[in-house]
């Protein structure tokens, strides 16, 4: 006859393995912090498996830090806080639809042209721009704002 005892020994054996399976969200969190103090904490109701190394954490970029365990294939976004606060303060520097000189240059030349800008942007930021020459085949480009009106591409 079969007996249950050993059966649930092992039954609770599994169940006490596997619950320490999952990655320490909390110690996560203090690595994430410790690489960018304006991370959110990590959502306590994920349930992670444990990584066997440690976790990679990239710094911020795009208001997000991403975590990620190669060795199982998870990946964790973990937003920022104040991204949006940073962005308000950052002075718009082109308007959607004025018209912005784009400049490229290099050794011993530099050519510019008219553009109209399709987006606001800051310095530094990615900015769509299209011509306002031939407004048939209106190409869009993409340039980076440079100053109030001043694009490069």
């Amino acid at each position: 006859m079969f007996s249950q005892e050993p059966f649930m020994f092992h039954l609770l054996l599994f169940v006490a393995a596997s619950s320490s399976s999952f990655e320490d969200l909390n110690r996560l969190d203090d690595r994430i912090l410790a690489v960018s103090p304006e991370a959110e904490l990590v959502d306590k109701r994920l349930k992670l498996a444990a990584c066997p190394e440690s976790p990679i954490i990239a710094p911020p970029v795009g208001g997000s830090v991403i975590v990620r365990c190669p060795a199982l294939g998870w990946r964790l976004r973990v937003a920022t806080k104040n991204t949006s606060e940073k962005a308000e303060l950052a002075e718009i520097v082109i308007r959607k639809g004025e018209m912005v000189e784009c400049v490229t240059d290099g050794r011993g030349f530099a050519v510019s042209t008219t553009m109209i800008a399709l987006e606001d942007a800051i310095v530094g930021q990615a900015v769509r721009v299209k011509s306002v020459t031939n407004s048939k085949t209106a190409t869009t480009m993409t340039a980076v704002a440079k100053a109030r009106g001043l694009a490069s591409f």
